[in-house]
């Protein structure tokens, strides 16, 4: 087939190809939902492994709002922290970083009963601010690689 490139010497030039790229285009139109599933997916993991390197400490010193064992055992938010796929209509696929209900508490911060306040050590902000870049570069990579799979499969 030939097309008219504007700015050309010639009035005419022919792409070979032309109509089989067009086609392939068609094909990314509507991503399949696996495509953009494991781009989300692999967004995600990395958050979860940013926040788990910023959680300070990482074992089990954290005892709670009155400061004593006696009424929270502490515990290990490592071990608790985990991917959650929100239920969520066809098209769209978001993962929260699901944790125990007191890691707010040393994420954001708290204050005692004796008025204290407790800073927070912002591991799950910091993981979001601070590595964007890496986050999205993880979700690209898996995204691009699931577009060449599919544009090259045909």
């Amino acid at each position: 087939m030939t097309y008219y490139v504007p700015g050309s010497n010639a009035s005419e030039s022919s792409f070979e190809g032309v109509d089989e790229f067009i086609a392939k285009l068609k094909l990314l139109e509507v991503l399949p939902q696996a495509i953009v599933t494991k781009a989300a997916k692999a967004g995600a993991s990395s958050a979860l492994r940013f926040a788990l390197a910023n959680l300070q400490p990482a074992n089990g010193s954290f005892l709670g709002r009155y400061g004593r064992n006696e009424w929270h055992d502490g515990g290990n938010l490592a071990e608790v922290m985990k991917l959650k796929g929100e239920k969520a209509r066809k098209g769209k696929k978001v993962y929260i970083i699901d944790t125990a209900w007191y890691a707010h508490f040393v994420d954001l911060g708290f204050t005692t009963r004796n008025g204290k306040h407790i800073e927070g050590k912002h591991f799950l902000k910091y993981a979001l601010t601070k590595h964007y870049d890496e986050i999205m570069d993880a979700m690209l990579v898996e995204l691009s690689s699931g577009i060449d799979k599919l544009v090259g499969s045909t």
